[in-house]
This record gives structure tokens, sequence and C-alpha cells, in this order.
């Protein structure tokens, strides 16, 4: 979708909006236009890029996260916030390769791979804060969500009589993968004291499915396959949006420990040469100009500024369940 009759639909947001839109993307064009090197794919291979690639699981969410990056990339450019010219292509991979590249500019990871895999290479600067407080299908005040920290939501099927993760014990689960703080170290987290508790040293569930995705997850519960899951609570409210009468198959029966968001990341290479807090201030501008129904589509409310050591408590999630001889979410 060309982002010119994205911004100057009329329907969609104000003339003064749709006016600034237009001047800080014609603006940036005009300037990548005089910098271009003599290729297109030379450049492109050569650019650092973005990726942001966690929550961008339906055409309408990518399109969103593109015209929004589109206007933080002008506001960059008009403010000459970054040194870099950048690819101009988002990406939305979120594998380790792409995390590693040498030419990375900024993408969004999971808190986990963060602090297991990727801290030498390197550090969060800022999280996305999403609303997400309308509950599943669940009569509680619980939220999956506050501020920066956000937890998972257990799950099972609408049509299934367990009331409590307690009454899984020898049920199936499905999780996204090994390799996820919200769908695995979480859930092991709140599993190692009923395994320690019904399992006295025996397998907590009688089975596993590694289903791939949080989408996937819900559908293994909802379809009856697996009996619970943790899902993401962002991506739980992302997935009801875009595909009510799945989420209409589960209902929540918990929370699981929060921990911090997931975080824009940026290589340690380019802590010394890039103002972080104006990066995010930058981010938090080109929200402001964001259509209101790609902002309403992406859920997004602000960015924060991150540390770290705020991804610390992912860890001692990991540890204390390890300590409950619960190393394995099985």
């Amino acid at each position: 979708q060309n982002l010119f009759h994205t911004c100057f639909k009329p329907y969609q947001y104000d003339i003064l909006s749709r006016l600034s839109c237009w001047f800080l993307i014609s603006k940036s064009k005009r300037k990548n236009h005089h910098q271009m090197t003599s290729t297109d794919d030379f450049r492109s291979a050569t650019s650092p890029f973005i990726t942001c690639g966690m929550y961008a699981f339906t055409d309408d969410l990518k399109l969103a996260w593109r015209v929004f990056f589109d206007l933080f990339q002008a506001l960059s450019d008009g403010n000459n916030a970054i040194d870099d010219i950048l690819d101009s292509t988002l990406r939305f991979d979120t594998d380790m390769s792409t995390l590693r590249d040498d030419h990375l500019f900024m993408g969004h990871t999971c808190g986990y791979p963060l602090m297991k895999s990727l801290q030498d290479k390197l550090s969060p600067i800022c999280v996305p804060v999403f609303n997400v407080n309308a509950d599943i299908n669940v009569d509680t005040d619980t939220s999956g969500s506050d501020g920066i920290y956000y937890a998972s939501t257990f799950i099972t099927s609408v049509d299934n009589e367990i009331q409590s993760l307690h009454d899984s014990y020898q049920r199936v689960a499905a999780f996204n993968g090994r390799n996820s703080n919200s769908g695995m170290n979480v859930f092991r987290h709140a599993l190692a004291p009923l395994a320690q508790e019904k399992g006295k040293g025996k397998p907590f569930f009688s089975g596993l499915i590694e289903s791939g995705s949080h989408r996937q997850s819900l559908i293994e519960v909802g379809e009856g396959r697996a009996d619970v899951a943790a899902i993401d609570s962002v991506s739980l409210a992302l997935i009801t949006d875009a595909w009510p009468e799945l989420a209409a198959q589960v209902r929540a029966i918990g929370y699981s420990m929060k921990t911090c968001g997931l975080p824009f990341v940026m290589p340690n290479s380019k802590l010394n040469t890039t103002d972080l807090k104006r990066l995010t201030l930058l981010l938090n501008e080109a929200l402001t100009l964001l259509p209101d129904q790609h902002r309403q589509c992406l859920r997004l409310v602000e960015f924060v500024d991150v540390e770290l050591n705020q991804y610390q408590s992912i860890l001692d999630l990991e540890l204390q369940a390890i300590e409950m001889a619960y190393p394995n979410l099985i």
C-alpha cells in the first residue's frame, strides 16, 4: 500500500496531521534520493536496517509498523538525529542471525534471548507500552499488562473443565518455542512449585506441543489438541483483534509473573554514537503523528527508556524454577 495514499485518505485523521506526514516523508525521500549510491541492491545490502517482527503477524500490523517507521525515519532525517542513512525497507525478521547482523540499526526482540544469548551484541534502549488491559473471557481485575511490564495469560478451552494450572497435571501443554519468555520461561516458573508438589520428580505434563507461535498455541488449545498454554498478553490482545472467533474458543485461567516488556534493541557498537534518549523521544513523536487507525491497530501507547538490569528478573525466574528441580517445561 502506498504510504502517500495511506496518509491522505480523508477519513483517517485530520488535515494538519496529513500535511505533517506528507511533508516529513517527502523531505526524507528527497534527502535519501540525493544520498543514494549507484545501485539500490548495494544500498540495501550495506545500509543499516530496522527489524520489527515481534508483534507483526498480520498484514494490518505490518502496514501500521511501516507507516510508523517511515514517520520515525523522516523525523530522524529532519533532525539529523541519525548519522547513518537507514535502509527504507522495514524488516520483520526475529531470528538470531538477523539480530546479530552487522548492519542492524535497531531491532525488536524477546527479553529471554536477549538475556541468554544476545547481551554480547545488543542492549535494550526502550520498550513499547501497549493498551492490552481488556481481559479475555475471564471475570477478574488482574491485568496482563502494567506499563512497561507485561504478563502471560494462561489459557484453556472454553469447553475444558480446568480452572487453574493446578488442574492441568498430566494434561497436554502448548508453547510457542523454547527461546520464549512469555510462552516458556514464565510458564515454567509458574509450574515449578506445582510440579514439585504433584509431580514428585515425574513429568508434570503428559505431553508438549511446540507450536512455533502464540497464535498456533491458541489454535492448539482452542481445537482441543492441548489443554493449556501461556500466551503473551500483548499477542493475545492483537490476536483477539484480528481473529475474534479464534479468541472466543479459549478462556483465561490466570496470569504469570510480570516481566519487562519486549525491548527495542541496538548493537552495542552504536551506543556511544547514538543519543538514546533522543531516539526514544523521536519514536514517541512519530507515534503522535501516526494515523489513529494504525495506532489503534498496534495498540501502542508510548515508548519508555529501559536498561539491561530491568530484564534481570527473567533470569531470576529461570533460576527459581531450576532450584525447584523444574529446569524444563515438561
